[in-house]
């Protein structure tokens, strides 16, 4: 375990950006030959009155779903790890989760939802169905992503102008 982690620590950050770098090009690869297939037009495909049988974004979201599942199941994994070796840590971790998913419940109840406009087609057709608390969903993890990546930028941001005057 302690050579894995070493091998994280020395080669984790060019991993990551080469796996997330080769599933950007089987999206994109996916989406291009997808709309090849299907005949669309990649430049007027937001103009098309019917997008119900438009699925040339199902392979990015197929790996967006399985990649969220296990990052959950790692951050769960994590943290039962953590409160075992660890629980001073583990606690922190756990409030830290909780903060997360109050903010998210804050913007669910918060945001509102868009009925018309460009969304009309969203809102009454079968295969989307977009209800007002689906609408409302997505906007409150749209709320909190925005949120978190900011808050994020802020830390690194003054950390590493503390490290600097250190």
């Amino acid at each position: 375990m302690t050579k894995l982690y070493n091998y994280l620590v020395k080669d984790g950050d060019a991993i990551a950006v080469g796996f997330s770098a080769l599933m950007f090009i089987l999206f994109a690869a996916s989406v291009y030959f997808g709309a090849q297939s299907g005949g669309y037009d990649l430049s007027s495909l937001t103009d098309m009155q019917d997008k119900s049988n438009v699925n040339i974004f199902n392979l990015g979201l197929y790996i967006v779903m399985i990649l969220g599942a296990i990052a959950v199941f790692l951050m769960l994994f994590g943290i039962f790890w953590d409160l075992i070796k660890n629980f001073k840590t583990g606690s922190k971790t756990i409030m830290g989760f909780g903060a997360i998913v109050v903010a998210f419940v804050i913007f669910y109840f918060t945001s509102s939802h868009d009925s018309g406009g460009r969304f009309d087609a969203y809102w009454s057709t079968d295969p989307f169905n977009i209800t007002v608390g689906l609408s409302k969903f997505i906007s409150a993890g749209l709320y909190t992503l925005m949120s978190l990546t900011l808050l994020s930028f802020l830390l690194i941001l003054f950390f590493e102008i503390r490290s600097f005057f250190k």
